[in-house]
């Protein structure tokens, strides 16, 4: 791969010898032919339609970004696109967006992630100005330039094949690549699963990351953002995830967006994410202490996600739309008036525009307590005392949640690695139903449920 041409000296303000500053806008995961799902019927209401929340638009709204902060090139992390059978519906976007950026003098840069291991490769050939890195799962470098100097390497690895079991980072060579005798700014761009060991996402360790010396390492896979922001002072071995454009469905939760990264030679100067994507999913707990009816429970319901809108406002952009999955914890007075509004789910009409922000409610689990002490439960020796005295174990994380887990693990296991559920461990957002921390909420969950049940059929006992 050659240096990019420098169009610096014929741009408008440029001066030869000036101190240099690159800036790039990274992205991770865009997965370009999708469709963000669970959103209300009746979405219109707001003003707002599917297609202005979809990747494609939260694409838009990161070239236009680039475009009128003049920054130096784009890198994109992989899954660009959502799937071979996709890319079709990929190609308008993404062929305008890199078109209105290189003729703004901004490159384009990727990997090839697992889901568009195929579809990247061939969008890349067809359209102008797309500079696919690591073909074949060869690394690979481009180097930029501003103010005719070379300022950052960026150095890629795509994955040749969906499923990749060996880890990329061992056949990295600098020397071979020319990083070892130039002082530069070197920055990994990697579709992977970071300290996942016998993955089959390209598993790579942070510790490999950290001792390559490079400035940071801009990787894509998982949507949760983890990249450490840093505007304050120079960083050092940035490694993290850029996160999904926009949040696909309410597993991803919290602020999405691109990231600015600004650097000379001697390294990265800061990083700070864009919070602007049009869609946003928020979890909450919201306690029912204070509600002695589904009425009173639709209002607190509503201003809590007010609160929230307000929040994310202050923090930074507040989206076109939030999405919000609550938990109801505490003592509740009307318990089972409760359950059956949210089996009903009545929570779906809860709905307001806030300021520019449509807000509405996705799911509503209910784990509050009936006007019960389970710790009171829990200290008796009859069956709902045992019961009581698990769950408590497994909220405060005891030893005793351990064994508990294990076993629960073990039951299920066998179902869980049926091959019937083989494609749903393919899916981009797909859960370890035999973690730690699933199992356990699970039991959670299973347990106040049978719980209550079971103190509802004790005589006298109202819940």
């Amino acid at each position: 791969m050659t240096a990019i041409q420098d169009q610096s000296q014929h741009q408008p303000g440029y001066t030869q010898g000036m101190n240099s500053t690159l800036t790039i806008l990274a992205i991770g995961d865009i997965h370009l032919g999708t469709i963000p799902s669970q959103l209300p019927e009746n979405l219109s209401d707001s003003g707002v339609t599917k297609h202005d929340l979809t990747p494609a638009a939260a694409w838009k709204s990161a070239v236009d970004y680039a475009v009128n902060n003049q920054v130096d090139a784009i890198l994109l992390a992989g899954d660009v696109v959502e799937s071979t059978n996709a890319r079709f519906e990929a190609m308008v976007p993404l062929e305008q967006g890199v078109q209105k950026l290189v003729e703004n003098n901004i490159r384009v840069i990727a990997v090839a992630g697992n889901h568009d291991t195929d579809a990247l490769p061939r969008l890349a050939k067809l359209i102008k100005g797309f500079c696919l890195l690591g073909k074949h799962g060869k690394w690979e470098k481009e180097v930029l330039s501003k103010d005719g100097k070379p300022i950052a390497a960026i150095v890629g690895w795509s994955f040749p094949e969906r499923h990749v079991h060996d880890n990329p980072v061992a056949t990295l060579d600098q020397q071979v690549l020319g990083l070892a005798s130039q002082t530069l700014c070197k920055i990994g761009l990697l579709h992977g699963d970071l300290d996942a060991s016998g993955g089959r996402y390209a598993p790579v360790k942070t510790d490999e990351l950290r001792s390559s010396g490079f400035d940071a390492w801009l990787l894509g896979h998982i949507h949760k953002p983890s990249l450490p922001q840093n505007s304050g002072k120079p960083a050092r071995n940035a490694i993290g995830y850029l996160g999904s454009l926009v949040g696909l469905d309410p597993t991803e939760t919290g602020p999405h967006g691109p990231w600015i990264l600004k650097m000379s030679t001697t390294g990265i100067d800061e990083i700070r994410q864009i919070p602007n994507a049009p869609l946003r999913w928020e979890q909450m707990n919201i306690p029912t202490d204070q509600a002695d009816n589904t009425e009173e429970l639709s209002d607190l319901l509503l201003e809590h996600a007010v609160q929230a809108v307000q929040k994310i406002k202050d923090d930074g952009s507040a989206p076109r739309v939030l999405g919000i999955r609550a938990t109801l914890t505490g003592r509740c007075s009307c318990h089972k008036e409760v359950q059956a509004w949210i089996d009903k789910r009545e929570f779906e009409k809860i709905q307001r525009m806030v300021g520019s922000t449509w807000i509405f409610y996705n799911k509503v689990v209910n784990l509050s307590d009936p006007q019960i002490d389970i710790e009171d439960i829990a200290s008796g020796d009859d069956p709902a005392a045992l019961l009581a005295q698990r769950v408590l174990a497994l909220e405060s994380n005891q030893p005793e949640a351990k064994d508990l887990i294990e076993q629960a693990r073990i039951q299920l296991e066998g179902t869980a690695k049926e091959s019937c559920w083989l494609p749903v461990d393919d899916h981009r957002n797909a859960l370890d139903v035999l973690s730690d921390e699933y199992l356990r909420n699970l039991l959670i969950r299973s347990g106040r449920n049978a719980l209550h049940n079971m103190l509802g059929q004790v005589p006298g006992t109202d819940t």
